[in-house]
């Protein structure tokens, strides 16, 4: 016997929580119905095979929060185990985005109301953040595989 390594072991526990182009769909919605967004814009090139992209003009994604956004297991909606009973939000485990990230190549633009500007960021595989650059997008979030 021998151990899984890092990368194998993130692929399985990610297969948990993505099992189709329907469940990525569905989380993202989810991530954008969590931010309050009123609009939702949903993208598919060969049913998803190729490209999917989600549009929303929710609150983005504060620049505190971007380096740790897509990594597995942070999230913004609980900090103790008590909150669970009073959860309002769709998504709370932190592990939607960090799994799309193993299976995908990611990437995330956004702005708050706080921002001047968006910003287009690419995550590695485990969500961390590769690169950025400044965009045209308005308030809210696109994210693109």
């Amino acid at each position: 016997m021998k151990q899984l390594s890092a990368e194998t072991v993130r692929l399985l526990s990610s297969s948990q929580v993505i099992t189709s182009v329907v469940s990525v769909v569905k989380e993202l919605i989810e991530n954008s119905l969590d931010a309050n967004a009123t609009s939702i814009d949903v993208k598919l090139e060969n049913y998803g095979f190729d490209k999917i992209e989600v549009r929303d003009n929710g609150d983005g994604i504060k620049a505190a929060d971007v380096p740790v956004m897509a990594v597995k297991h942070y999230t913004s909606k609980i900090s103790c185990p008590e909150d669970l009973e009073s959860l309002t939000t769709y998504g709370f485990r932190g592990e939607a985005l960090g799994s799309i990230c193993c299976i995908s190549e990611v990437l995330i633009t956004t702005k708050t109301a706080a921002d001047d500007f968006s910003t287009q960021y690419v995550l590695d595989s485990s969500g961390h953040v590769t690169s950025q650059k400044p965009s045209h997008l308005g308030q809210g979030k696109v994210c693109l595989l």
